[in-house]
This record gives C-alpha cells, sequence and structure tokens, in this order.
C-alpha cells in the first residue's frame, strides 16, 4: 500500500515538474520573438530616418549636378571655374578619391540560429546606419562592395537582397571610407553606437585602419540619363 501511495507521489511531482518546465519555455520564447520584433521594429524606423537624409542630399545633388552640366556645357570657362568644377566633381562622387581611412567590412551571424533568422542577418538599414555615422564623423568619401555613395545612393533590400545604386551586394559586405581614421573608427565603436546595437544579433563588424584607401568614382549617373532617353 505504501509502495502505491509512493508511485503516485511521484508521478504527481513529475507532472507538476513538466508544467512548470513548459510554462518556463514558452515564457522564453515569447521574450525572444517579443526581442526580435523590437530589433526589426527599431530598423524600420531607422530606415525612415536616413531614407529622409537621403532624399534631402539627393534634392542637393541635383542642384550640384545642375551647376556641372553648366561648367561642362562652356557657359563659366574660367580657369577658377574650372578648379570649381574639379571641386564640384569631386564633392559628387565623380572622381576617385584615395587618402588614408578605414575599412569596415559586415558579415551575417555566424552564430547559431532560432526563431526569427531575419533577425541575424546584415539588412539595408544597418549598412546605412554605418552609413551615417561615417558621414557624420567627416568622410571625404565612402563606398560599399566597390559602388560610390552619393546623395542619390540607394542602399536597399528585399528579402537577404541587398541593392545600392540599383546593382546587387552580398555580404561580407566592404565599406571603404576616406577620412581621418581615428575619428571614423570612434565613431562606430562609441558605447552605444552602431557596432554595440548589433552585437547582441551576432552581425560581424570588423574595422580596420587604412594609411593608404582607393574609393572609385561614381558611374550609374550617365547609365541612368540613357535609360531615361531610351
Amino acid at each position: 500500500m505504501k509502495k502505491h501511495q509512493y508511485s503516485i507521489a511521484m508521478t504527481a511531482i513529475c507532472i507538476l515538474f513538466g508544467i512548470i518546465i513548459g510554462v518556463q519555455y514558452n515564457t522564453v520564447q515569447k521574450q525572444k520573438v517579443s526581442t526580435e520584433n523590437q530589433r526589426l521594429s527599431e530598423a524600420a524606423t531607422a530606415m525612415k530616418q536616413l531614407q529622409e537624409e537621403r532624399d534631402a542630399l539627393e534634392r542637393k545633388n541635383e542642384s550640384l549636378e545642375q551647376t556641372l552640366k553648366e561648367y561642362e556645357q562652356g557657359i563659366l570657362g574660367t580657369d577658377m571655374m574650372r578648379r570649381e568644377l574639379e571641386q564640384l566633381r569631386e564633392f559628387a562622387g565623380l572622381t576617385e578619391i584615395t587618402g588614408g581611412g578605414i575599412a569596415v567590412t559586415m558579415n551575417d551571424s555566424s552564430a547559431q540560429k532560432s526563431g526569427n533568422k531575419n533577425a541575424y542577418i546584415v539588412h539595408a538599414e544597418d549598412i546605412l546606419a554605418v552609413l551615417n555615422e561615417l558621414n557624420s564623423a567627416g568622410a571625404k568619401a565612402v563606398s560599399i562592395n566597390g559602388q560610390r555613395i552619393v546623395g542619390t545612393s540607394a542602399v536597399a533590400c528585399a528579402g537577404s537582397i541587398v541593392t545600392v545604386n540599383g546593382v546587387r551586394v552580398a555580404a561580407p559586405f566592404e565599406i571603404l571610407a576616406v577620412g581621418d581614421a581615428e575619428v571614423l573608427q570612434a565613431a562606430l565603436k562609441f558605447p552605444g553606437g552602431v557596432v554595440d546595437s548589433l552585437s547582441p544579433w551576432g552581425i560581424e563588424i570588423n574595422i580596420r585602419k587604412e594609411s593608404i584607401l582607393t574609393v572609385p568614382a561614381y558611374t550609374q549617373t550617365a547609365l541612368w540619363r540613357e535609360a531615361e532617353e531610351e
């Protein structure tokens, strides 16, 4: 009789432990999903803000292109104007820039993924966050996987596909920035900055100081104009 009562008691204890473990597991999963959703929501908000900044730069770039067109047509052809033309071409990203700076490599998380896997890959808004910090830190020229970034550049993604200037690019993403290497690096690594915000998701960000690197010229303008004319 005692043996039977002992068996019943042990069975009840096992059932109780099973219920407790099940409740804890469900609670952890709900918290994980909530955190992942929060990251994606924050990324969407950041994307909207960066899009507004890009639109402002695009308007400024259109004005510069009009001035360049006038110069190239010979409306203003003095030596001083030609020097200004070269400076404007450089500012508009139409010339190759060489100098010291940093190289930033961004890659998807290599950690074991569970839940929403989109939270563990590099998105366009993550790249834009880096670009925003580099521009704020005074970068003279920036490129992503060989694509020069100018005021009209678009960095977007559909699922896991990222496009820069309408060209598909894939991880790892190499961002080159000409400027003061110390200042550029500090802008990305300051506490609570872009590196810290992506760290919990295992996004890999490697920053290297370079004494000499070359950012290519922007080449899409002519192609877009040809497409519009057709």
